[in-house]
């Protein structure tokens, strides 16, 4: 069986947070031990055990805010992708549905996510909180 490429394992990451599923087993076998994670409010997560504890946060926030995630635009080429998104929710911000957009990039190496890095304004969290 041939091995997944990015943009193949970033549409199962996808479809794991829309089924609010980012902190089962089978989303974890996405990555490989020593995948670097990268998301804008924190530090970089470094390895499966690090990347678990952010998983479990994640499933939270996506039950919590109801999140569709959307991929607007794919470039993918074999072991790399940059994917566009958009997030929509369950919440509404000032009597609108409550929605952002980022981008990420990701690599894979022997068929699992050894890198992600995710790009968004992370003061529209701000908005919502305030």
């Amino acid at each position: 069986m041939p091995e997944s490429t990015a943009a193949e394992l970033a549409e199962k990451l996808r479809t794991a947070y829309n089924n609010f599923e980012a902190d089962a087993p089978s989303t974890l076998e996405l990555f490989t031990d020593d995948v670097v994670y990268r998301d804008p409010r924190f530090p970089a997560y470094e390895g499966k055990t690090a990347l678990k504890v952010y998983l479990q946060q994640v499933a939270g926030e996506n039950q919590a805010m109801q999140v569709d995630w959307v991929y607007t635009n794919v470039v993918a080429d074999g072991d790399q992708a940059a994917v566009e998104w958009m997030v929509k929710t369950g919440m509404e911000l000032e009597g609108e549905r409550f929605e952002f957009s980022g981008a990420a990039f990701v690599k894979a190496r022997d068929g699992k996510i050894c890198y992600y890095c995710g790009y968004w304004d992370t003061g529209i969290l701000q908005k919502l909180a305030g």
